[in-house]
């Protein structure tokens, strides 16, 4: 498992850089398989890595995020499978004021050829609970 935790560390430094505006070193923890999938933060989904890697090229052009502080609700490890859920909090400055957002992401990952890559994605922003029923 501590390659795997290694990776891990790796995909939250490249996400930090994703929130602040460089695509790259995420994408290339991401599998270049067409079942790669994301579903983000900004709706819709994507399927095939060209496709996730146009729409997390685009959203990262649009954010400037300082820092990413991932918090780990749950990690599963199993043969060249894995898991994570996460809270991920960012933070940034902006006209001189702090602003925070927390991101709800599930990622799944596996691993081939000795590698772990990224296979998919699923994020969203942290709302309150309101209960509706």
């Amino acid at each position: 498992m501590t390659d795997f935790n290694e990776f891990l560390a790796r995909t939250h430094e490249a996400l930090t850089q994703q929130g602040g505006g460089h695509s790259a070193p995420f994408l290339s923890l991401w599998s270049h398989t067409p079942d790669v999938t994301v579903m983000a933060a900004v709706g819709g989904y994507q399927t095939g890595f060209e496709a996730v890697s146009d729409l997390l090229s685009n959203v990262s052009k649009s954010l400037n995020w300082e820092t990413l502080n991932a918090e780990n609700l749950a990690t599963g490890v199993s043969g060249d499978l894995a898991f994570t859920v996460e809270l991920e909090h960012m933070t940034r400055t902006v006209d001189g004021e702090a602003q925070e957002m927390t991101v709800r992401a599930t990622q799944v990952y596996r691993r081939a050829d000795g590698e772990w890559k990224v296979i998919h994605r699923h994020g969203d922003v942290l709302t309150p609970y309101e209960e509706k029923w």
